[in-house]
């Protein structure tokens, strides 16, 4: 098989560049966009001195469907099969990589799946039986995934009109909508954080418990773009829908009891509840 992968980047901090470091030597290509307004120079001076990787920065936040659809066109175009999709704050222990990749190499059913996911909250204990070929659900989120290019025209790219969140789990739905199947390997793991988390004392329980609290502006198009996937696919993936549902409301409930601009989320969450109604997508005016 051959290769690529992508990561977006949204003002990286200097780090970051260790996260690249652990998947970057086993992909044929990188391809880096950078959404920051100011031009990560460490990140381009590194990209810049190997040949196969490829940065790109317009000074403008692009979000994250337009990305992986320009790094999707370009892998498709120079003939790699598979795109493995980061973000900047994931990485791969190396053994965690290795298996990735022979999983994915001596899968049967590959032709089929859209997209392979991996674990990235609970790793898998010994006891847990390999599943060579990888469970079959309903989603996979972007980061630690692998974009199968042989069936990315026939699903029709990621939705622009969603910008950022739900991008990657409208295109799973839409995969299997479409005949295709999305699949994860469960028993690998890589690191990947879900936010900022920090540890804070619950109102209920007195206990300290850590948080993961989002800006406001994330909650807005959290809220927006699940209102817009539900409304595209009313009477299917009910087990997905309901679970997704549950963990939306935990997150702005977070945000809005342990977060510091509680009344701008408030104010954004009414903002995306009216643009939706407006179908104003894209990204945020």
């Amino acid at each position: 098989m051959i290769i690529a992968g992508t990561v977006i980047l949204y003002n990286p901090e200097e780090e970051m560049l260790t996260n690249l470091r652990s998947y970057y030597p086993r992909l044929a290509h990188l391809y880096i966009f950078d959404n920051s307004a100011v031009e990560s120079t460490h990140i381009k001076e590194w990209a810049t001195s190997k040949p196969n990787v490829s940065y790109y920065f317009s000074g403008e936040n692009e979000g994250i469907s337009i990305r992986l659809n320009q790094a999707a066109k370009q892998a498709k175009e120079a003939g790699y099969e598979w795109l493995l999709t980061m973000d900047q704050d994931s990485y791969f222990e190396q053994a965690e990589l290795e298996n990735y990749l022979y999983l994915l190499a001596n899968a049967s059913n590959k032709v089929k799946v859209a997209m392979y996911g991996i674990e990235y909250e609970h790793k898998a204990t010994e006891a847990l039986v390999p599943d060579n070929e990888g469970a079959t659900i309903d989603y996979v989120i972007t980061s630690g995934s692998m974009l199968n290019l042989h069936l990315f025209d026939k699903v029709g790219g990621f939705d622009e009109a969603l910008f950022i969140d739900e991008v990657d789990l409208e295109y799973c739905y839409r995969a299997i909508s479409k005949g295709y199947e999305i699949r994860k390997f469960r028993t690998v793991f890589f690191q990947h954080s879900l936010g900022k988390v920090a540890p804070f004392r619950s109102l209920k329980s007195l206990k300290i418990t850590p948080r993961t609290l989002h800006s406001p502006l994330r909650v807005y198009y959290m809220i927006r773009n699940y209102l817009f996937v539900a409304k595209l696919y009313p009477n299917q993936f009910h087990a997905s829908a309901k679970e997704r549902r549950a963990a939306l409301l935990n997150r702005i409930k977070n945000n809005l009891l342990y977060g510091e601009e509680r009344m701008k989320v408030v104010k954004y969450i009414f903002r995306a509840c009216i643009d939706f109604k407006l179908n104003k997508m894209g990204k945020k005016a």
